[in-house]
């Protein structure tokens, strides 16, 4: 069974208030987007890795990469006006015989080896799956600055990626989404969308996205205190 990673790597990082995205900022040597590429070279159930980026950085991604990593077959694909664009511009450049497909964003360095094959053990059962784990704050829904009501929270899980798909499952629903010019946040609300079922797999709450300065702050705390290396 073939198993390839898509990282996707072109956000554009607005909320971190730096000139640097976040997927290029450093911590310990290393943009944060290597060190998230690591933990999946470094699992043996993982074939190829492509990384999705914008057209006019892959050049120099590339040199960064290749030094960090210089035995690790990396592919190259070029993001698109949308995420949804970009992931399946990257699915495009899967080998022929794929069979799975793990999309994980490039900012979501702290993924677990342990949870990666979870997902990919239970993918194979039931062809789409997510990590998740359950929604700890309450949630209330707001309009006009007024809670109009709370909603409860038992059957409430926070999404994370890597979401896990059949191959030709995601790439077909996509590619069908993209001609239909409907867009979606995350890759498995288009195989919601087509009725396909997707399951669930409750994960760590630590495999969370670099998004603000505060989560930068915390990420450096963690690779520069070697927690990354317990994962």
């Amino acid at each position: 069974m073939k198993t390839v990673v898509i990282i996707t790597a072109g956000g554009s990082g607005k909320r971190m208030n730096n000139s640097q995205k976040k997927q290029f900022m450093q911590i310990k040597g290393k943009s944060i987007l290597a060190h998230t590429i690591e933990k999946f070279i470094n699992n043996s159930d993982i074939d190829d890795i492509v990384i999705s980026l914008p057209e006019a950085e892959i050049d120099s991604v590339k040199v960064e990469l290749e030094e960090n990593f210089p035995l690790a077959n990396l592919i190259f694909a070029k993001g698109g006006k949308e995420r949804q664009n970009s992931v399946f511009n990257a699915l495009k450049k899967c080998p022929s015989d794929t069979d799975f497909v793990m999309i994980h964003d490039g900012v979501r360095p702290f993924i677990s080896s342990e949870d990666i094959s979870r997902l990919l053990n239970k993918a194979k059962k039931y062809k789409a799956v997510i990590p998740v784990f359950k929604v700890k704050n309450t949630i209330k829904q707001v309009k006009a600055g007024k809670v109009v009501r709370t909603i409860p929270r038992d059957n409430l899980v926070n999404v994370l990626t890597p979401q896990v798909f059949e191959y030709q499952l995601i790439f077909n629903c996509t590619k069908t989404a993209l001609e239909n010019e409907v867009l979606f946040t995350d890759d498995s609300s288009i195989m919601e969308y087509y009725d396909y079922p997707v399951y669930v797999l409750e994960c760590g709450s630590e495999n969370f996205k670099i998004t603000d300065p505060f989560d930068y702050e915390l990420a450096k705390m963690i690779i520069e205190n070697n927690g990354e290396d317990k994962k």
